[in-house]
């Protein structure tokens, strides 16, 4: 015979520790991706932009470069950007495509290490806003 106060006791504590869980997942990824920035050199950065980004970003970042004409859309003005760093280093890593962006952009985590593109992130941040910029 089935004790209904037992059975239900079960359900609520499956329930619980269902929810607790999540809980749990939700603030290790919060707390994983709060991380997923390392403190940048913006100096180091720059270089990289200017040897790696700057055929389509163009020298000021405003998707201005001389490869630029050839996409449709164009690439982003980064100078307009109110993307976080987390964001920009997820991009950076694994691509516009992935990131629901322009499949021109391309993944630079074969090529980039994790510090590079740290690097890179923080070049970005220096930027000054220009987010009226026309090419």
């Amino acid at each position: 015979m089935r004790d209904p106060s037992r059975d239900e006791d079960d359900d609520r504590s499956r329930e619980m520790t269902r929810v607790l869980v999540g809980i749990a997942a939700a603030c290790w990824l919060a707390a994983a991706s709060a991380q997923d920035v390392l403190p940048g050199d913006a100096r180091h950065g720059s270089e990289i932009f200017h040897s790696r980004c700057v055929l389509c970003h163009g020298e000021e970042a405003r998707g201005c470069g001389p490869a630029a004409r050839l996409y449709r859309p164009r690439p982003a003005n980064l100078t307009a950007s109110t993307r976080t760093p987390e964001y920009k280093v997820r991009i950076i890593r694994t691509g516009g495509l992935a990131m629901g962006r322009s499949p021109m952009m391309p993944a630079w985590g074969d090529e980039l290490d994790e510090q590079e593109i740290a690097d890179l992130v923080a070049f970005l941040s220096t930027l000054e806003r220009k987010p009226d910029a026309q090419c």
